[in-house]
């Protein structure tokens, strides 16, 4: 099963021109261009660019476009990437950390994975007052960790949203 699902998404990338990857790159640089302007970037027609745009999104290569915001100017001025280790990993305690996880708007990514600890967590917060209060209520919510650690970020060194794309 898993070779056919590698199959049927290489065979998706293939389908993919040079076109196709030039639109994909435009519209992930800034997504409010209007057809005129992603014609001219893209070398074809609006009509066409509206056509393939309207292609990579019934197919799932363009999840959403979004408005990116400043946190800084927001008053989000604490970004920690907090790694969480659950003690057990039964279905209960499972369903209590994605329930916390979905319900902090705080909590702007979480990923599961491997090595010293079960989920890596990007949380933004006005403050560390916010991240202190935040955590307690992780902990109270789910309760049963092995270790969570915090790492407050200092400053951006590189921040990005775009996924690389080879025309």
């Amino acid at each position: 099963m898993f070779l056919a699902w590698r199959l049927s998404e290489f065979r998706a990338l293939e389908e993919l021109d040079v076109f196709d990857l030039r639109l994909l790159a435009a519209i992930q640089a800034k997504g409010d261009m209007t057809q005129a302007e992603l014609s001219e970037i893209v070398h074809l027609s609006p009509t066409q660019c509206a056509r393939r745009l309207q292609r990579l999104r019934a197919d799932g290569f363009v999840r959403d476009i979004v408005a990116i915001l400043d946190p800084e100017r927001l008053g989000i001025n604490i970004i920690a990437h907090t790694l969480v280790g659950l003690r057990n990993h039964d279905d209960e305690t499972g369903k209590a950390f994605r329930a916390f996880v979905d319900a902090a708007d705080e909590v702007v990514e979480c990923w599961s994975q491997t090595g010293d600890a079960d989920y890596l967590l990007k949380i933004m917060v006005k403050d560390l007052g916010e991240l202190a209060s935040l955590i307690e209520r992780l902990i109270t919510a789910v309760g049963g960790f092995a270790s969570l650690r915090s790492f407050v970020a200092l400053k951006a060194i590189k921040r990005t949203t775009t996924v690389p794309i080879r025309a």
